[in-house]
């Protein structure tokens, strides 16, 4: 059995465990584990596309195809969609009702949300947001709230952890109306003008025009991949919009009715733009219309949060940029509204008995921007130390990631068998090549499963 393990002369001083085939064995391993394990009930990580813009978004391009409003991200809907997701992870639940008489409406109505229409959407164990978004439209009561004009505001939380027994991604859409007003759908949209658009002669009432009809003037679209848009009056047959910001060509796009849509496909840059259209190779063109991008969220200055026990309560403190409106940190399933007189440096006591299975920092600017920053890990752990709770989060990983670790811990031990019986027969030099291949391969495989195993949330 050494022969596998430690260089004897019998092995000609290269365990088996380390020779070539047994690194392409390894390899083949890990890459069954990670990309085909799940057909054989492996665990997989749960890596995903899935986050709260993603399934907005995607709503909102349903609604839009359907001739519906779009819905408004709202930061107190966020923040009850987040509370709703810890309380089912903390009371280990899978319902809109929970055990202990959970409803949606309490954590909606606890955002001070004072709804007069409200729904909720769930889903788990998906690892697209298509998928999510699929499902949800081809269940008649799910589809009937994406599809509700009862509705103009949308939160959503993403929250991955253990529920009943299994590792899941668990989404939770928050739909609400503050207001008795609902939208009505139509076929085409609604269209908004600028003044000034269609110049109409007191002798000729055929004069082409052009003008831009989104974004409206004075503007402010979080959406840096906005389309333009736009019509045209008296233009028969194509033709072509070429599209300027400032007095740079952006691009153009062509049609043969009387609208038209740019896409520019990439994103404006934040701040201010000025737009015009004008009819290719002709004179034709529409008046400026002046809008501005603004995508960025308030952001916390990761370096300057801290956490400190002072009794039986944690201080949290951190800085954040001032271009916030509205500040909470929802501690599990409570959400603990943040009013400051200082904007940019906020301090927050949570008391020790309170703290919550997930701590998260969401701010909303004037637009509605919204960022969300979990800082669970930086409150301390009172049984173990951090060294502790990774040898834990290790412990607790998926078997796909187990067995990942596993193969990287078991070559950095032959490795280390293998440097120390040539190092003590003095032949150390005669295999500074081969360590050096087997050691390179090692280090790239180990910096692949460590990115792998901290994940990404898109």
């Amino acid at each position: 059995m050494k022969n596998f393990f430690i260089p004897t002369e019998k092995n000609k001083y290269k365990p088996y465990l380390l020779r070539k085939i047994a690194l392409v064995a390894y390899s083949l391993l890990l890459i069954f584990v990670n990309s085909f394990g799940g057909i054989f009930g492996i665990d997989q990580a749960q890596a995903s596309n899935i986050s709260p813009s993603n399934i907005i978004e995607l709503t909102n391009q349903e609604r839009a195809a359907n001739g519906l409003n779009t819905l408004k991200e709202n930061s107190a809907l966020a923040a009850a969609a987040l509370a709703k997701a810890n309380n089912m992870f903390e009371v280990q639940y899978w319902d809109h009702f929970g055990p202990n008489g959970e409803t949606p409406w309490q954590f909606i109505r606890a955002e001070e949300y004072n709804y007069v229409y409200a729904g909720e959407n769930l889903a788990k164990g998906f690892q697209t947001t298509e998928g999510v978004h699929e499902a949800w439209m081809a269940s008649p009561t799910h589809a009937a709230n994406i599809m509700s004009a009862n509705y103009k505001d949308i939160g959503v939380a993403v929250v991955q952890g253990t529920l009943l027994g299994k590792q899941t991604t668990l989404v939770v859409q928050m739909f609400g109306n503050l207001t008795t007003e609902v939208a009505s759908a139509t076929t085409g949209g609604s269209k908004t003008t600028t003044s000034g658009g269609t110049v109409i002669g007191t002798e000729h009432g055929d004069i082409k025009s052009i003008m831009i009809t989104s974004p409206v003037q004075s503007s402010i679209s979080t959406d840096p991949g906005i389309n333009v848009a736009g019509e045209v009056k008296n233009v028969d047959g194509q033709y072509t919009v070429e599209v300027y910001d400032q007095s740079n060509v952006v691009g153009e796009t062509s049609s043969n009715t009387s609208n038209w849509e740019f896409d520019k496909e990439s994103d404006w840059s934040e701040g201010t733009h000025v737009l015009k259209a004008q009819i290719k190779g002709e004179e034709t063109v529409s008046p400026n219309v002046t809008f501005s991008v603004d995508s960025t969220p308030p952001m916390v200055e990761t370096a300057s949060i801290s956490v400190k026990q002072n009794g039986e309560n944690y201080v949290l403190s951190f800085k954040i940029d001032e271009t916030w409106v509205d500040l909470r940190v929802v501690n599990g399933a409570t959400s603990i509204p943040v009013t400051s007189e200082n904007k940019t440096e906020i301090i927050l006591e949570i008391s020790v008995k309170g703290l919550g299975n997930k701590v998260v920092i969401m701010a909303t600017d004037a637009q509605g921007n919204i960022s969300q920053l979990d800082i669970t890990e930086y409150f301390p752990d009172e049984e173990s130390s951090k060294g502790a709770s990774i040898i834990l989060s290790l412990v607790n990983a998926n078997i796909g990631d187990q067995i990942s670790i596993g193969i990287v811990a078991l070559i950095f031990v032959l490795l280390c068998i293998e440097i120390f019986v040539y190092w003590k027969k003095g032949k150390l030099k005669d295999i500074t090549g081969d360590l050096f291949t087997v050691g390179t391969w090692w280090l790239i495989l180990t910096i692949a499963i460590f990115n792998g195993f901290t994940g990404l949330i898109n």
